[in-house]
This record gives C-alpha cells, sequence and structure tokens, in this order.
C-alpha cells in the first residue's frame, strides 16, 4: 500500500502543527461523500499537506480529492488535491501525502500568510529555547573551568608532587 509520487515535485518548508491548533480535515472523493471522522493534518506547506484517514476510507495514489481544512493562523479555506503517497500507520490508519491542485491566487496568498506566521512563531520559540538553555549553562562552564583549571595550577605548581611522583616511579 505504500507508494510515491511526491519525489516527482519539488517540496517547500513544512509546519508542522501543534495539538492546540484544528487539525482536522474534510475530505471528499470522487463520489463527493464527504468524511473527517478519523481524519488529522499533521504538517502542511505551500505545496500539499500531509494528513490521517482511516484505512478503509483511504484514497488511492493518483486520485483527486477536495479538501476543506483550516490554514494555521488564518481561515478555512477549500481546494483541489491530488494524492501523492500512502503511508500506513497502523492496520486501521493511514498517512495521506497530498499535493494542491489549481489553486486560486487569494488563496495562495492566505496560506503563505499563515504558514510565514506559523513558522516565524516558532523559530522565535526556538531562539528562546536555545537562549534559556545557554543561560542555565551560561554559569556552570565557567564555574567547571575554574576549578580544573585552579587543580591542574595546584598539581603542577607544587613541586612536593612533582617530587613524590620522581621516587615513585624510581
Amino acid at each position: 500500500m505504500t507508494g510515491s509520487l511526491a519525489k516527482y515535485h519539488a517540496r517547500s518548508p513544512r509546519y508542522i502543527l501543534q495539538p492546540q491548533e484544528n487539525t482536522l480535515i474534510r475530505v471528499a472523493g470522487p463520489k463527493n461523500i464527504p468524511w473527517e471522522e478519523g481524519t488529522e493534518i499533521k504538517n502542511i506547506s505551500l505545496t500539499g499537506l500531509v494528513f490521517t484517514a482511516p484505512s478503509d476510507l483511504c484514497p488511492s495514489i493518483g486520485e483527486f480529492i477536495k479538501l476543506e481544512y483550516s490554514v494555521p493562523g488564518s481561515q478555512k479555506m477549500a481546494c483541489h488535491a491530488m494524492v501523492t503517497r500512502l503511508e500506513e500507520m497502523s492496520s486501521s490508519k493511514t498517512l495521506v501525502g497530498i499535493k494542491f491542485f489549481r489553486m486560486d491566487m487569494s488563496q495562495r496568498i492566505i496560506l503563505a500568510q499563515g504558514l510565514a506566521l506559523k513558522l516565524r512563531e516558532q523559530q522565535v520559540k526556538r531562539l528562546e529555547d536555545r537562549r534559556r538553555r545557554i543561560g542555565r549553562s551560561g554559569i556552570v562552564l565557567p564555574v567547571l573551568f575554574l576549578l580544573i583549571w585552579s587543580v591542574l595550577f595546584y598539581f603542577t605548581s607544587s613541586w612536593q608532587w612533582l617530587e613524590y611522583l620522581y621516587h615513585a616511579s624510581k
């Protein structure tokens, strides 16, 4: 069941949705019967997205589907997409990778703005986490260096210790 057409198109930076965000996606296949139970967006980019789907309702590779979802940090939108990959997660769930198909310019702008905002928030959060980690270890490293330097200085400057090592080696 695992297959992929994803290698044939360029990839954009991915935004991985957070648990507190609206990750529900509504899907309709060729029969136009919409379903949303068991679906959840995992990541999204300017070119497509990945979502989970129940294995029994899963579309096939190359199939065109209709999607309705909330853009991170923005509004709901609907569009058409082509299934480019399927990856079985468990016996009941499958990861579905899609590529957006003929998106309007206004939809692309809304998606780009929403993703830019969320990617910027992630970048700021990573920088704050890094600063916090450096802040915690910022005092420990100099103290450790000073301790090691003082021990080495004590032993190398003590002639008695060197004489002891010299006589112990004989």
